[in-house]
Protein backbone atom coordinates (compact mmCIF):
# COMPACT_ATOMS: atom_id res chain seq x y z
CA UNK A 1 0.00 0.00 0.00
CA UNK A 2 2.88 2.54 1.02
CA UNK A 3 4.65 1.98 -2.71
CA UNK A 4 1.12 2.62 -4.13
CA UNK A 5 0.36 6.16 -2.26
CA UNK A 6 4.35 6.96 -3.35
CA UNK A 7 3.59 6.45 -6.92
CA UNK A 8 0.70 8.27 -7.23
CA UNK A 9 1.88 11.23 -5.05
CA UNK A 10 5.01 11.15 -7.31
CA UNK A 11 3.42 11.35 -10.49
CA UNK A 12 0.98 13.78 -9.58
CA UNK A 13 1.94 17.45 -9.94
CA UNK A 14 1.31 20.52 -8.16
CA UNK A 15 -1.18 21.59 -10.20
CA UNK A 16 -2.98 18.04 -9.60
CA UNK A 17 -2.97 18.09 -5.99
CA UNK A 18 -4.55 21.81 -5.43
CA UNK A 19 -6.94 20.66 -7.78
CA UNK A 20 -7.34 17.74 -5.68
CA UNK A 21 -7.30 19.77 -2.66
CA UNK A 22 -9.69 21.97 -3.96
CA UNK A 23 -12.18 20.26 -4.96
CA UNK A 24 -12.61 18.03 -1.52
CA UNK A 25 -12.45 20.58 0.77
CA UNK A 26 -14.02 23.77 -1.41
CA UNK A 27 -11.43 25.67 -1.23
CA UNK A 28 -11.08 28.31 -4.25
CA UNK A 29 -7.71 26.53 -6.28
CA UNK A 30 -5.95 29.82 -5.68
CA UNK A 31 -6.41 28.88 -1.98
CA UNK A 32 -5.19 25.67 -2.82
CA UNK A 33 -1.96 25.84 -5.00
CA UNK A 34 -1.34 28.67 -1.99
CA UNK A 35 -1.56 25.52 0.46
CA UNK A 36 0.01 22.86 -1.57
CA UNK A 37 3.19 25.67 -2.06
CA UNK A 38 3.35 26.22 1.71
CA UNK A 39 3.75 22.72 2.31
CA UNK A 40 6.33 22.05 -0.45
CA UNK A 41 7.94 24.46 1.01
CA UNK A 42 8.13 23.71 4.53
CA UNK A 43 8.99 20.02 3.46
CA UNK A 44 11.99 20.88 1.16
CA UNK A 45 12.71 23.71 4.09
CA UNK A 46 12.83 20.65 7.05
CA UNK A 47 15.34 18.46 4.27
CA UNK A 48 17.28 20.83 3.59
CA UNK A 49 18.38 21.08 7.37
CA UNK A 50 18.43 17.87 8.01
CA UNK A 51 15.32 16.97 9.39
CA UNK A 52 13.10 14.00 8.87
CA UNK A 53 9.70 13.84 7.84
CA UNK A 54 7.39 11.73 8.45
CA UNK A 55 4.40 11.64 5.80
CA UNK A 56 1.74 9.00 7.49
CA UNK A 57 0.92 6.44 5.06
CA UNK A 58 4.11 7.15 2.84
CA UNK A 59 7.28 7.22 5.01
CA UNK A 60 10.15 9.08 6.56
CA UNK A 61 11.81 11.36 3.81
CA UNK A 62 15.36 11.98 4.96
CA UNK A 63 17.45 14.88 3.96
CA UNK A 64 21.30 14.59 3.07
CA UNK A 65 23.37 18.01 3.81
CA UNK A 66 25.30 18.20 0.15
CA UNK A 67 29.42 19.33 0.20
CA UNK A 68 29.80 22.62 -1.29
Amino acid sequence: MRSRIFLILKAMKREEIAKTLARQTGLSKQAAQNEVDELVQNILNKLRHGRPVKLPGVGKLLGSKKSR
